[in-house]
């Protein structure tokens, strides 16, 4: 039983595996490193925004995206 997943990494790829994790219904934690200006996830939540522009979109419903949790390594 998956209870919980991270994805390291928040380009391209890991961006997308987090949203199609999401969309399975599997609580999900984004990360990447941490931003040396303003947010410390500032990086993440970027991708996180940048998923809701993508056609097709990786999410099932836009809003989805809300439910990845942002982290970084630090």
């Amino acid at each position: 039983m998956i209870r919980r997943i991270a994805v390291l990494g928040a380009g391209v790829m890991g961006a997308q595996i987090a949203a199609h994790c999401v969309n399975a219904g599997i609580p999900t934690l984004l990360f990447d490193l941490a931003s040396t200006k303003g947010d410390a996830n500032s990086i993440v939540i970027k991708a996180l925004d940048n998923l809701k522009k993508l056609k097709p979109s990786p999410l099932a419903i836009p809003s989805i995206a809300d439910s990845i949790i942002p982290a970084n390594y630090e």
